[in-house]
């Protein structure tokens, strides 16, 4: 990696040798995109950062056990690398710590004062709400997590905005000020969002970041009410299957009988069996990505078969869900 930052410090060359021509190298390092012009953009291979008074270029990666960070400071000739097999504790990324602590410490920098903007608190309101990330699932059935994985923007009555997933190292959401029209900076500190509307009108947030942005959620994707849903569904199919023999238990206790037609009979063992698969197929989804989460290989074809049990269980759910109540 040391051999790799020189080449591109130098434009290309390397121990006295042109690997690469300077004008690729040069292009690679040019800016190519931008989601909005004073944030930060994408280079070819690199993507651009903006801190201390420097624009930056670099990249980041992660493994299953490893993490990792490129940065050069080309008007500089500084390369920096970091690379670790844990990904620590708390809020704050290690890897983004130590980068942020090696810039204070050789590049002091103070943001300059954010001027008043008179329609921060209007801009702060018009922004606030729930945001989906655009690295997302958007036609699978991994779709439903995206619910979980929302970015919340609230503003306060001094015209500040708080991002929930942009926080101070002790875990608190850190607040913004407007610094331009529909641009906010952290207080005190460079961490900049900044927004604009798509093709459709809608609000769109994008960070420093630009491998990614956050697009406004639609009512339907909301999660504010999604949850409670879903969180209110999970309740009723557990109930529902909790007070069956619950409810065996108090008949025989008062020597009641249950009164059913055949009919009767047959439709609520078909809803009881409904629920015990959708509970099912829920819990063995939820199980199978958290397995997931922490070994990738499970998301390789050796546990397709596992994947597959938990759909058929989801479709035998379906299929006694829409079963008919007649014979």
């Amino acid at each position: 990696m040391q051999h790799f930052m020189i080449a591109h410090l130098e434009d290309g060359r390397y121990n006295g040798a042109q690997i690469l021509r300077p004008e690729t190298a040069k292009m690679m390092h040019t800016r190519q995109f931008s989601n909005l012009p004073d944030m930060s953009g994408m280079c070819l291979g690199f993507y651009e950062e903006t801190r201390n008074g420097h624009r930056i270029i670099g990249h980041a990666g992660d493994t299953q056990y490893f993490h990792s960070d490129l940065h050069l400071i080309l008007d500089a000739g500084i390369g920096f690398f970091i690379s670790y097999n844990s990904a620590g504790k708390g809020e704050t990324r290690a890897r983004e710590a130590v980068w942020h602590a090696f810039l204070d410490r050789y590049f002091p920098f103070e943001p300059p004062a954010a001027a008043v903007q008179p329609t921060a608190a209007a801009d702060a309101r018009l922004v606030s709400g729930r945001y989906l990330i655009s690295r997302r699932a958007e036609t699978t059935i991994l779709k439903v997590s995206n619910v979980l994985g929302e970015t919340k923007v609230s503003s306060d009555s001094d015209g500040r905005i708080t991002v929930d997933s942009i926080k101070d190292p002790s875990g608190q959401p850190k607040k913004l000020e407007e610094i331009g029209p529909l641009m906010f900076r952290a207080v005190h500190e460079q961490d900049r969002v900044g927004f604009k509307r798509d093709q459709a009108g809608q609000l769109v947030l994008v960070t420093d970041f630009p491998v990614f942005v956050f697009q406004r959620s639609s009512w339907s994707q909301d999660s504010a009410w999604n949850v409670p849903l879903i969180l209110c569904v999970m309740g009723v199919l557990v109930l529902t299957l909790l007070l069956w023999p619950v409810g065996a238990l108090i008949r025989r206790h008062y020597a009641k009988t249950l009164n059913l037609t055949p009919q009767q009979r047959r439709l609520r063992l078909i809803v009881r069996l409904a629920c015990l698969f959708d509970l099912l197929f829920l819990c063995g989804l939820a199980v199978f990505f958290s397995m997931a989460e922490k070994d990738i290989g499970v998301l390789s074809p050796r546990f397709n078969s596992l994947l597959r049990i938990i759909q058929l269980i989801g479709w035998l759910g379906v299929c006694f869900g829409a079963s008919p109540a007649t014979p």
